[in-house]
């Protein structure tokens, strides 16, 4: 049974009311949601452009069983509608910088700059150590995530962003190739039973500084 949507809400509400979902009822997202959901993580910035993430949607029940555990039993795996594992891919900008460079140029893209990142992206990534690379794949996959959980929140669902996991479990779950990095695990689906409690935040004066550490900042 789909649920009926609910209306969606601003950017400025789903950031506001943003709960990581401590259970969900797991009825399907129609497939037209999904989409937006993931096309929300393709417009991500990265660096380069080069948009190193690879997504696997996850929404079989025997599927999700086995990803449960690989991600230390938690329920909410199996409860989900769908869980979106994000990856980044260690030799994406390998396979990928041509194309990236002629989706470019479509768009309007410098020779100039075309032909510079022709040389200044391998020169870059190719020098990294394993631990470099999987730092950079972090950061680049999570703001995609990020892009993915606030559209979900937009549209009316829940979310549960997750770091609980064992990377080469999930792997063999899922037949990852090699190159692959499992950053996080993303819940999507309808809550069941009461909302997590408000966490809290810290205020702008424990976090936010002006023009250098320690100094207020002035609005």
């Amino acid at each position: 049974m789909v649920k009926t949507p609910k209306p969606e809400k601003t950017l400025s509400q789903a950031i506001r009311e943003r709960r990581a979902t401590p259970s969900f009822d797991g009825t399907p997202i129609p497939p037209e949601d999904l989409r937006k959901i993931l096309e929300a993580g393709l417009s991500a910035p990265s660096g380069y452009n080069m948009q190193p993430w690879r997504f696997i949607v996850v929404r079989g029940e025997e599927q999700k069983r086995r990803l449960r555990s690989a991600a230390y039993n938690q329920g909410k795996v199996e409860e989900a509608s769908a869980v979106i594992v994000a990856c980044g891919d260690a030799d994406g900008w390998r396979k990928d910088l041509d194309l990236m460079i002629h989706k470019g140029l479509e768009g309007g893209m410098p020779e100039g700059y075309a032909d510079q990142a022709r040389v200044s992206v391998p020169n870059f990534l190719s020098h990294f150590s394993s631990c470099e690379m999987h730092g950079w794949l972090n950061k680049m996959v999570m703001i995609a995530v990020t892009h993915m959980m606030l559209m979900a929140e937009v549209l009316g669902y829940d979310t549960a962003p997750m770091e609980g996991f064992e990377q080469e479990k999930v792997h063999e779950v899922l037949r990852l190739p090699l190159s692959y990095w499992v950053v996080a695990l993303l819940a999507i689906g309808h809550l069941k039973g009461p909302d997590k409690f408000s966490g809290g935040r810290f205020d702008l004066t424990h976090t936010v500084f002006g023009e250098e550490f320690g100094k207020p900042l002035k609005f």
